[in-house]
């Protein structure tokens, strides 16, 4: 993926997190560009100043994971870029995100801010070849997540899109919530839908413009009553922002511990990073980059090479897919 999709690719993370490794790894296999924007070690005095300041009840977990989502919008905003794609570190995309996923996901949402309702997996499309690499229309699009709650009825009434995907897994390999929302619309297999969000769950990874960056650090940057995804999930459904959402997501979160649940409960940090370079199947995802099938290890440079070469011309080691 590159600037021809969105400015940049910021991950939030930090460098003692252990799941660096297998992120950056996955982006080598796929030729993804990610940045990672230096981030403060955060003091006892950093997290107590952040909660206090707003009389926040949340967790420890949460107003880290809150102060690395403002890092990394606050470092977007220091670049010339009109637009950013954030992800969390322990994300997983399949391994045709770059040379097929991405185009067909903006060709869509390019014809859902251009059209009238529709659903018809073969309407005829209008095209903005820079739909989301521009800031027009739209203020957060919601590439990764765990579900939307939205009615049929709320879809429907918005404008929307069903397009072909032939990467997107049968129903029977998505998890229920997706199959459900799927099959409650009528959404044929191998198929995905951009529509308009109404409870977008998880912030595993999202689009931000320069407009929609500031106007979550000038609304949230010192008023935190809740999770970062709570947050923005209520900007969407309750404060009328443009937000829109792609079902099934191009991005999921790995099978590994939650850091947010681990520093909850004052869990050590995995320092070598094992348990989350050598992971299942993620869902939704089909051949996902970051598959143990996938993993090389760092000194293995021949073997990196030939992993690298197979993945890019389109062979897949995740079992199951």
């Amino acid at each position: 993926m590159t600037v021809d999709q969105f400015g940049a690719i910021t991950a939030v993370s930090h460098s003692r997190s252990p799941r660096i490794k297998g992120l950056l790894w996955a982006a080598n296999l796929t030729g993804i560009d990610i940045t990672i924007p230096e981030q403060p070690f955060w003091t006892e005095g950093d997290l107590e100043t952040f909660r206090s300041g707003n009389k926040s009840q949340i967790t420890k977990g949460s107003a880290l994971a809150w102060l690395g989502h403002l890092n990394a919008l606050r470092w977007f905003l220091s670049t010339s870029h009109e637009t950013a794609l954030i992800i969390e570190d322990d994300v997983d995309w399949n391994i045709a995100l770059r040379k097929l996923q991405i185009q067909r996901a903006e060709s869509a949402f390019s014809s859902v801010m251009f059209s009238p309702i529709s659903s018809s997996p073969h309407a005829r499309r209008r095209s903005d070849p820079n739909s989301w690499s521009s800031s027009r229309g739209w203020e957060l699009l919601w590439l990764g997540h765990c579900g939307d709650k939205a009615s049929p009825e709320h879809i429907t009434s918005h404008p929307h899109l069903i397009y072909n995907d032939n990467t997107v897994p049968s129903k029977d390999h998505l998890d229920y919530v997706t199959s459900t929302f799927l099959n409650n619309l009528h959404v044929p297999e191998h198929s995905r839908m951009v529509h308009r969000s109404y409870w977008p769950l998880c912030t595993f990874a999202y689009a931000v413009t320069r407009a929609s960056a500031q106007r979550i650090l000038s609304t949230y940057g010192s008023e935190v009553a809740t999770a970062y995804d709570v947050a923005l999930l209520e900007a969407c459904r309750d404060h009328d922002w443009s937000c829109y959402t792609i079902t099934p997501e191009l991005f999921h979160h790995i099978e590994a511990p939650s850091e947010i649940a681990n520093v909850d409960a004052g869990a050590q940090e995995n320092k070598e990073g094992l348990a989350v370079t050598k992971v299942p199947a993620t869902h939704n995802i089909g051949c996902g980059a970051r598959g143990q099938d996938m993993w090389v290890e760092v000194d293995d440079w021949r073997g990196r090479r030939w992993m690298v070469e197979m993945v890019r011309s389109g062979h897949c080691f995740v079992h199951g897919t």
